[in-house]
């Protein structure tokens, strides 16, 4: 079984090891010219996702992630609205892009059934690419082939800006994820080590806000955190898409081709996760029963997980929505009712188990 994925990034890797695990043989194509910038941009882990990872996937070792106990909840004026936590369990885990890319690459590239080869967008094009491998799986956005074949997508511009930076600290308990709404926008404090905090702000309407602006902003509402140095901004437009369609022929959209949400809750990457276990097992099944994998399991994924994946994304929508037009409804009025949701424990854990295991698999 010849599996072409095209893409070199975190879905790309994750996937190439997975279907490696299960016997396929694996042609990972790069089309950039240049490698993406992972410098300040982290990725949050659930604790379902975690345990998959390390079952399924690669055996990955408790020191290369950060655990996270809690998350709190804050309003523009600092005050906690809500927290989440499960009797001092661990409730997801953060790690660095660039130390875990760093970590899946070097395990498939010397991997004899993973060949990774960095070719030309037009050249490959032109190659019988549908003729030559059993399924193609695509996990970029912009593409010839998203283009060509996943046009149509539900998309929505958050008109909204990323500015992403690590804040280096005095070494400290780091073990509570905060995110406060702010009227800039949502900025998230996320811990990746006793001695590092991540920096999310997502700015509304933002043009360029200068790197000064930028930390006077963050130092106000960085607590107790005593900083050393922070990091330069990386900063990204952010925009909501999820493609019409899954696949075509014996190609399938994957990732953040196939969807891509606002990063206030944490999510984008978990939904890939949560893709690649209902992905996984459709294969698992169609080699168990000593059949192809072909373009029906490309159908059985999207019948699987197309409904999942708008409900959940339509619910981190309204959540961005709600948070955003809530001085319009009274920031009073709204806070209080967060508040009483968040004192309720059956609301409180759903949450929690919803943000672990999906919208469908509570």
């Amino acid at each position: 079984m010849n599996i072409c994925i095209i893409g070199m990034n975190l879905t790309s890797l994750i996937l190439s090891r997975a279907l490696i695990n299960i016997g396929c043989i694996v042609h990972v194509f790069n089309f950039a010219k240049k490698a993406s910038s992972f410098s300040t941009r982290t990725i949050g882990l659930s604790k379902s996702n975690i345990n998959f990872i390390k079952k399924d996937i690669i055996d990955i070792k408790p020191r290369q992630f950060h655990n996270i106990k809690k998350i709190s909840i804050f309003s523009d004026n600092k005050k906690e609205l809500i927290n989440f936590n499960d009797n001092n369990k661990d409730l997801f885990s953060l790690i660095e892009v660039s130390k875990f890319f760093k970590i899946l690459y070097n395990s498939l590239k010397s991997n004899k059934f993973c060949k990774i080869k960095n070719i030309d967008e037009k050249k490959f094009s032109k190659t019988n690419y549908k003729e030559n491998f059993d399924l193609i799986i695509n996990c970029e956005k912009n593409n010839f082939i998203s283009k060509k074949y996943f046009s149509k997508k539900f998309q929505k511009d958050y008109k909204s800006i990323a500015y992403t930076s690590l804040l280096h600290h005095q070494k400290m308990k780091n073990i509570v994820a905060k995110q406060f709404f702010t009227k800039l926008g949502p900025l998230a404090f996320l811990p990746i080590s006793s001695k590092i905090t991540s920096i999310v702000l997502s700015a509304y309407n933002s043009g360029t806000i200068n790197e000064q602006k930028l930390k006077n902003f963050i130092f106000n509402f960085k607590g107790r955190i005593n900083i050393k140095k922070i990091s330069k901004f990386e900063k990204a437009k952010l925009n909501f898409s999820l493609s019409r369609k899954y696949y075509y022929e014996n190609i399938l959209l994957f990732g953040d081709g196939l969807h891509q949400i606002h990063p206030l809750a944490g999510q984008g990457f978990n939904m890939t996760i949560r893709d690649l276990k209902f992905l996984l097992n459709i294969f698992k099944n169609k080699i168990n029963n000593g059949l192809a994998l072909d373009s029906s399991c490309l159908k059985d994924f999207e019948n699987s997980t197309k409904s999942k994946n708008l409900f959940f994304s339509e619910g981190i929508n309204f959540i961005q929505d709600f948070f955003k037009v809530k001085n319009i409804l009274g920031e009073k009025q709204t806070n209080t009712l967060i508040k009483k949701f968040g004192k309720n424990n059956l609301i409180n854990k759903f949450f929690i188990k919803t943000a672990d295991e999906g919208i469908f698999n509570i």
